[in-house]
């Protein structure tokens, strides 16, 4: 049978530009991935995704080959990721991408063994956001106090900003857990660890009009011992919690995606500002290592910053 003549492309169709380097590359991993290594569809996908915007990049620098990609490229390019305000599990998994690349480029002799340079400090993998101090005000006021579900919200919000609980921890407290004397409570978490964390009056306060006007009615015949009901006296789910926040934070039009781990970095964050010791921050936070809580240093330095920014005459 004769060979046929290769079709011309229809009148006004544009053509596809031929692969480059860069996509052969990419390609080349991707069907290792998938027929060598058994992975799934989904991981091969996301890999492709994030390895065809880290080749993007590099062409807008006039990099067209991997071989000539370097270890200030990938630097530039998380960097560009973070100013886009890139989530944390976003980079966590570009970088992923790029480090699962560039091991098997570097073992087939078509990329420098840039692997190394994928492990990036901790820190930039998930830089904390905290809320200031007049967002806080607003989200503590959002709470309607003329209904019960209300003064517990409030007693709810107090508590959190004023602890910096984890959400666990905080939906596991006891009503025995509170040291009313000490104005301390008495907190279990992760590994089953108990620490003593401080609690403001404040937050007290709001936490005794809670357990006098509204608890006793959630709780009916119930005889659970949470310190945070729900109504039908079971004790409040981690998912109604954050729900309440989200809530909240909306009718305080508060113009980001608040969280319950938010209001406990705002904890730390607005410690440090105001001269805690690191030490005292780490044991109220219940964090095993001091590195854990160095990366409110980095938030606390990133705001010094702005305030020289802005103010400084040659900021």
């Amino acid at each position: 049978m004769p060979a046929t003549a290769r079709e011309s492309p229809s009148p006004g169709a544009v053509a596809e530009p031929p692969p480059d380097a860069l996509d052969e590359g990419i390609a080349r991993f991707l069907a290792h991935v998938r027929v060598e290594k058994g992975q799934s569809p989904l991981t091969a996908a996301t890999y492709g995704r994030h390895l065809r915007r880290l080749a993007a990049f590099l062409r807008k620098g006039g990099r067209l080959d991997w071989r000539r990609a370097d270890k200030e490229d990938l630097t530039a390019w998380i960097l560009a990721l973070k100013d886009r305000d890139a989530h944390p599990n976003t980079l966590f998994l570009a970088l992923a991408s790029a480090r699962a690349f560039f091991r098997f480029a570097h073992a087939e002799g078509y990329a420098a063994d840039l692997a190394p340079a994928t492990n990036l400090p901790r820190r930039w993998e998930s830089l904390p956001h905290a809320l200031s101090a007049e967002e806080i005000e607003r989200l503590l006021k959002a709470a309607d106090l003329d209904t019960d579900l209300g003064v517990r919200d409030r007693a709810i919000i107090e508590l959190f900003y004023a602890s910096g609980l984890r959400l666990a921890e905080l939906v596991r407290l006891e009503t025995g857990d509170l040291q009313w004397e000490l104005g301390v409570a008495r907190v279990t978490g992760k590994g089953d660890k108990q620490r003593l964390v401080p609690v403001g009056e404040e937050a007290l306060g709001w936490v005794r009009r809670y357990l006098r006007d509204v608890r006793v009615k959630l709780l009916g015949d119930s005889d659970c011992t949470r310190l945070f009901l729900a109504r039908g006296g079971r004790g409040l789910s981690r998912e109604s919690a954050a729900l309440t926040i989200r809530r909240l934070a909306k009718r305080a039009r508060i113009g980001k995606r608040v969280t319950p781990h938010m209001l406990r970095h705002s904890f730390a964050t607005h410690l440090l500002q105001g001269g805690a010791d690191l030490r005292a921050i780490q044991e109220m936070l219940g964090h095993a290592s001091i590195e854990t809580t160095q990366i409110y240093t980095h938030v606390d330095r990133r705001g010094l910053k702005e305030a020289h920014r802005r103010f400084h005459p040659r900021g």
